[in-house]
């Protein structure tokens, strides 16, 4: 009885390890955090380090969701596009949160229309200024240059999880059915 439910067990951790090296762009959602005092002046610190919206700028694939949280303690806006200061209208927008309280979040879901940057800013305070960047790798990859002495080790991506899965499952069946303790 024990080593049934040892056996189903591992297959379902198997099964989660697998969903898991096939999907990882469910799970690579980004966060951004408003930036606490980014909205005292134009001249705040985080103008100059260009932080308001931290990361900035923040890469994401089609499909992927962006969640900005105001850490702040001022209500902001997260509105794509750029501010006409002529005008005073937005030009170009894509996603508008409304006013964010402080400690509120809003999220957008990018499509593969909105591939590129994507330039947004707080209408309360258009210094605040962040890019989101739809379509860029958000998987770090290794670059080997051929004429140098590079110690970079390059990424298998899934394939190699899926691999490594599956030889320990043989590894677990063959052993389990050569010495009798594990009877599926």
């Amino acid at each position: 009885m024990k080593s049934k439910l040892i056996g189903s067990l591992f297959v379902v951790l198997t099964l989660v390890v697998g969903i898991m090296a096939f999907a990882p762009s469910a799970f690579a959602d980004q966060s951004v955090t408003i930036t606490k005092g980014s909205s005292a002046s134009a001249t705040a610190a985080c103008v100059t380090a260009n932080n308001c919206f931290t990361p900035n700028p923040v890469n994401v694939g089609p499909g992927e969701t962006v969640t900005w949280t105001n850490t702040d303690s001022a209500s902001h806006t997260v509105t794509s596009g750029k501010a006409d200061n002529s005008t005073g209208n937005i030009v170009a927008a894509v996603f508008d949160s409304s006013l964010l309280a402080p400690g509120k979040t809003f999220s957008h879901t990018f499509t593969a229309a909105d591939v590129g940057t994507i330039n947004y800013f707080c209408q309360v305070h258009p210094w605040m200024v962040g890019q989101v960047i739809v379509g860029a790798s958000t998987t770090p990859t290794a670059t080997i240059n051929a004429t140098s002495n590079s110690t970079a080790t390059p990424e298998f991506g899934p394939v190699a999880s899926l691999v490594l899965v599956i030889a320990i499952v043989s590894v677990v069946a063959v052993t389990a059915k050569t010495r009798g303790f594990l009877k599926l």
